[in-house]
């Protein structure tokens, strides 16, 4: 595996594909990504492209804001429609 970066400072770096299918990704892109062994990935393929992204949970701000949207939703569930 090899790492290095690219113009803009970002790293990029080569893998292989295990046995097991597996792939390791370099220690440099998990740095400056903040993975955590565990952390769950979207993973994307097309023809010879394979995008991963990382799921990371909601903040509890992210949290509290989803609550409070589906606090509204039901309100107006529950409300009978208005007549037109």
């Amino acid at each position: 595996m090899k790492t290095v970066s690219e113009g803009n400072g970002r790293p990029v770096g080569t893998t292989r594909l295990s046995i097991k299918g597996q792939v390791v990704i370099p220690e440099a892109i998990c740095k400056s990504l903040d993975l955590k062994r565990g952390d769950q990935f979207f993973v994307l393929a097309d023809k010879d492209t394979i995008c991963l992204r990382v799921l990371r949970p909601p903040t509890s701000r992210e949290w509290a804001q989803l609550q409070e949207l589906a606090n509204l939703l039901m309100k107006g569930l529950s409300q009978p429609a208005a007549a037109a």
